[in-house]
């Protein structure tokens, strides 16, 4: 991936700014003996075309179950995702859907660059826009994808990106929010500010409200919400959540031994 100049996100809700290379995403957590009967299965595609108004890729983990309510769900949310109001005209097959977004994010950028002004862009400095949507955790109770978006558009000072996780029940699709929290405390704020400096790298509460803009006394909830992985609940601060734009978009997670007390009764109910 090159180094991006601008990025537009017109669907996505909070645009994280900045540069930066790929984090590496968790894989899967393979199923249990006792999981094997009830996994969750998914089949990989990955896309990309080219035009002359830019480049686009996408990678899916795309749901093989036909008819449970977390894969209809996870479908549902996919396309929602992809194609914003259009979604219920979206494609029903994977390879369709790649195709289909692709298609469409050329056509925006196409428009776009017409917009500007740009009749010719070369090789170097073509727009380019993607996405990936992978499954990185699954459990008898649970499964959640973290989706990666970064776009890149012709003549701006740098590119944007944004990443972010979501977590279904299984037992009937719902996608859970942040109100998986159910109260929080000193204690929690506690872990909060712990999980800012490991981030960080730093030792002090001192050292952390020197980067953060927000009082770290009482640290916010992400923008988006935390979510399920293999070794506890994860928090993905998005770009100006606590820290400015050059400090990137921070993550962590708690284990669920020591984040059980704060969790809603729903959520406690998936704990692994």
């Amino acid at each position: 991936m090159k180094t991006f100049s601008l990025c537009v996100f017109l669907s996505l809700t909070v645009l994280i700014a900045g540069c930066g290379n790929r984090k590496n995403h968790p894989q899967p957590s393979p199923p249990s003996h006792q999981q094997e009967a009830t996994e969750f299965r998914t089949d990989s595609f990955k896309y990309a075309s080219q035009s002359r108004q830019g480049r686009c890729e996408i990678f899916l983990d795309y749901p093989v179950q036909d008819g449970t309510p977390a894969a209809i769900a996870v479908k549902d949310y996919i396309k929602a995702t992809l194609f914003d109001n259009s979604a219920s005209l979206a494609p029903d097959e994977p390879e369709a859907i790649t195709k289909a977004y692709c298609e469409q994010t050329l056509e925006r950028l196409g428009k776009t660059l017409d917009q500007m002004g740009i009749k010719h862009v070369d090789e170097e400095s073509m727009p380019e826009e993607g996405i990936e949507i992978r499954m990185v955790y699954q459990s008898r109770q649970v499964v959640t994808y973290e989706i990666y978006r970064y776009s890149y558009l012709t003549n701006g000072p740098h590119g944007e990106y944004a990443e972010y996780g979501v977590s279904f029940r299984r037992s009937d699709g719902k996608r859970m929010g942040s109100d998986i929290i159910q109260h929080t405390d000193e204690a929690f704020n506690a872990m909060i500010r712990e999980g800012l400096r490991q981030y960080f790298d730093i030792t002090s509460d001192q050292q952390l409200q020197e980067i953060c803009t927000v009082d770290i006394k009482e640290p916010p909830m992400p923008t988006f919400p935390p979510y399920f992985v293999g070794n506890g609940i994860r928090f993905h601060y998005s770009i100006y959540d606590v820290c400015e734009f050059d400090d990137g978009d921070p993550s962590f997670t708690i284990p669920y031994e020591r984040i059980a007390p704060y969790l809603s009764e729903e959520a406690a109910h998936l704990l692994p």
